[in-house]
């Protein structure tokens, strides 16, 4: 054999290797959440969504017949702490086929500029601040609905199904909780309905609502708008309890969906409503397993983070074995699927927002949420519906 030869087959062989090499390697997915601060059990349930379809995707040859794994980011859901997670991904260079990430919607209005500028692709489980998908970014989308779409339905479920007309707003200070009550006060306003005392916090600072439930009692409020997460919104129905603020229909967004709302209210979250962007007991046998894995493994019931960053997984594997995506294409790919998980049926704007996304009317009974299966009376919510 000549040396010619020699050398031809073993750089052959060389390649050959190294393909193998290649193709053996995990493709990695950056989860970014938070895992402490008081947003820290979202972060929780996000982490225990990625191990359950990390396993299963796995189990069933991983994605482009690489193992899947992903490595943890704890963001605090503080903007500061997401902007230095961001930058510690995207200098990992293409380490991280995606980012599963964040969860705060302040949290990713501070990353998503430091991504877009690496190209890095986003797929959010949450964040619903409708700025998230006005920027001009092309390389996000979420799996929640927006926060123009969600108020809507708060508020027509407050007025129109439970006729309350004069409104209490508690909001979390931030872009979540700011643009929440600045498109319910919107929505309250067509169905004629009234704001007639509200109120705000900052997350992870304050603890004392009572002279917010003073006001609130005072204004004569008869229907409660609980526009926060699940610590704060527990700690607001305990206090208000003992200030004797009860006896008025609760509702509220599925940030408080988690069982620490229930055991942080001391038994005062007791027939509350949490509009849920998922239904947990839907007749579908993908959610069920879901949701009974995740009782059997956890206890409690998975919050919508849980399944939407277990979806995200079974999307991004969905894009690149059936339709060949990689990295740089994953974006176009996705925004082009139609997709069933757990969650429901998903599809996607341009924008990257998704679409016909329903909400679902839970409710406190016990130590538990169980489905009302209430539909929300939309009518007069004609005007506000986007194009």
């Amino acid at each position: 054999m000549t040396i010619a030869r020699r050398l031809l087959l073993g750089t052959a062989a060389a390649t050959f290797a190294i393909g193998r090499s290649r193709a053996a390697e995990p493709l990695v997915i950056a989860v970014a959440t938070p895992m402490t601060g008081s947003s820290g059990a979202m972060g929780l349930n996000g982490n225990r969504g990625a191990e359950i379809a990390t396993a299963a995707i796995n189990a069933a040859g991983g994605i482009g017949g690489r193992p899947v794994k992903f490595e943890l980011f704890d963001d605090r859901g503080t903007p500061k702490d997401a902007a230095t997670v961001a930058q510690r991904i995207v200098n990992g260079e293409d380490k991280y086929f995606a980012v599963c990430g964040h969860v705060n919607s302040s949290a990713t209005l501070a990353a998503m500029p430091i991504y877009s500028d690496a190209g890095t692709p986003v797929l959010c489980p949450s964040s619903s601040n409708p700025s998230i998908t006005e920027q001009g970014w092309k390389n996000i989308i979420r799996l929640t609905g927006r926060d123009d779409y969600g108020a809507q339905e708060y508020s027509g479920f407050m007025v129109n199904n439970l006729k309350k007309r004069k409104l209490g707003i508690f909001f979390v200070n931030n872009d979540f909780g700011r643009g929440l009550r600045n498109e319910v006060v919107k929505a309250v306003d067509v169905l004629r309905g009234q704001v007639v005392a509200e109120g705000t916090f900052t997350p992870n600072v304050d603890r004392d609502f009572r002279p917010i439930i003073t006001q609130m009692k005072a204004a004569g409020v008869e229907g409660l708008m609980l526009m926060t997460e699940y610590t704060e919104g527990g700690l607001f129905l305990a206090q208000a309890k003992d200030l004797g603020f009860t006896g008025i229909p609760v509702a509220g967004p599925d940030s408080n969906l988690y069982d620490k709302y229930i055991e942080l209210s001391l038994g005062a979250a007791e027939g509350s409503y949490v509009l849920a962007a998922y239904d947990p007991f839907a007749d579908s046998p993908a959610t069920r397993a879901f949701v009974d894995n995740y009782q059997k493994q956890h206890g409690g019931l998975a919050s919508q983070v849980a399944v939407f960053t277990h979806d995200i997984f079974w999307i991004i594997k969905e894009a690149v074995d059936k339709h060949g995506a990689k990295r740089d294409t994953l974006m176009d790919t996705v925004k082009a699927l139609t997709f069933n998980g757990v969650g429901g049926a998903y599809a996607w704007t341009a924008k990257g927002d998704t679409k016909n996304r329903p909400h679902y009317v839970l409710q406190v009974q016990g130590t538990r949420f169980v489905s009302t299966g209430v539909k929300v009376d939309e009518t007069g919510l004609e005007v506000l519906r986007r194009a």
